[in-house]
């Protein structure tokens, strides 16, 4: 079996869980708090047997799981009711099913993997909830099954894996400008002067602390929606931060992409600083720009964010809230009969104005 990590009360032998509120992790039985990283040992996220072994477990597992699915699973032994608990090949925090029990799966960490920091969560779960409920009375069209909250305790809190990514960006640019001087008429035209300029320009922009994410398990665009997250809050890992939560470790065929992303929004960064340098002119057209990435450096850090899914229309709809900063996103459905009525709303209110204004031109 791989190893677990469980963060046992060294008073009365209870499970803690890390307490957004103290920033500790506390005891729900007797209330004894500790630092995130009082428990850790040298062991946590450094062994390369731990990997190992949980590869030889999901070979060894069986179950109800095809061959194809068992090479994507690994099975941990609870050490508090001893249930096999099976997980994909990148969790790296979870609950036991059976017991409750928060465990974080070292082996996740082994070889490399282990999170050169963590951003702990700030927003609790109460916050969170609460969040959502304002956010889904904004959304007037949503279905009743959002505005219900009938699933809001199952709202999660995951770290997620995301590569912050830092470098210098570099733009050219070349094209015309063009500035409206004096105007003037005669009794046929009316005439406007415009000097045109050659532009001509360049910029190196360092670029710190992109975030990139490093899974195919969240939407990228709902996660950059929530951005920015305050990189000063950045913590040395220690798993004690992850208790009671889940997380997950970076998909290693997924890095490629996740760092070509980070330069192209790189580039766009320097390329809108430079563009909209360009203020003397009365407007101006770019025709020519080159952009690029050097001195590009990375680190793996794990990231909060609050997940509240529910199914519609045989999709899953996700709403996701920064758990540093509260910032929220989603993409919902339109109830249909909303969305009719809506129209039927707009349609009534601009022929009462026009008919209105009609009336008001007869007098």
């Amino acid at each position: 079996m791989a190893k677990l990590k469980e963060y046992e009360c060294p008073a009365c032998g209870g499970m803690m869980e890390f307490n957004v509120a103290t920033q500790k992790l506390r005891c729900p039985y007797c209330a004894t708090e500790l630092a995130a990283d009082a428990l850790e040992t040298e062991e946590d996220g450094s062994s390369a047997e731990d990997g190992d072994s949980a590869q030889e477990s999901s070979a060894a597992y069986s179950g109800n799981y095809t061959q194809e699915e068992l090479e994507h699973l690994r099975v941990y032994s609870c050490k508090s009711c001893g249930a096999e608990i099976v997980a994909d090949e990148n969790t790296a925090a979870s609950k036991c099913p059976y017991c409750g029990n928060n465990v974080v799966m070292t082996g996740q960490f082994a070889g490399g993997k282990k999170p050169d920091g963590v951003i702990p969560f700030k927003i609790t779960k109460e916050e969170a909830q609460n969040i959502y409920k304002e956010h889904i009375k904004t959304r007037w069209l949503a279905p009743k099954i959002f505005k219900d909250n009938r699933k809001i305790d199952e709202i999660k809190g995951v770290y997620v894996p995301f590569y912050l990514v830092s470098g210098t960006a570099y733009s050219h640019v070349s094209g015309m400008g063009y500035s409206i001087g004096r105007r003037w008429s005669d009794k046929e035209y009316d005439y406007t002067e415009t000097k045109e300029y050659e532009i001509d320009r360049d910029m190196n922009l360092p670029v710190a602390d992109i975030p990139s994410l490093c899974t195919d398990k969240a939407n990228s665009i709902l996660m950059e929606s929530i951005e920015p997250f305050d990189t000063k809050g950045l913590k040395p890992y220690a798993g004690g931060f992850l208790a009671g939560f889940a997380a997950e470790s970076y998909k290693e065929d997924y890095v490629p992409k996740c760092l070509a992303k980070a330069k192209e929004r790189m580039a766009t960064s320097v390329y809108d600083a430079l563009t909209s340098s360009i203020t003397e002119y009365s407007s101006n057209n770019i025709t020519n720009h080159t952009e690029k990435i050097g001195n590009l450096t990375y680190k793996y850090c794990l990231l909060p964010v609050w997940f509240f899914t529910e199914r519609y229309n045989d999709k899953a709809w996700n709403v996701v809230i920064n758990g540093q900063t509260g910032k929220v996103a989603g993409v919902l459905p339109e109830d249909k009969k909303k969305f009719t009525l809506s129209v039927l709303i707009k349609a009534v209110v601009i022929a009462a104005v026009a008919y209105a204004v009609k009336l008001f031109l007869k007098f």
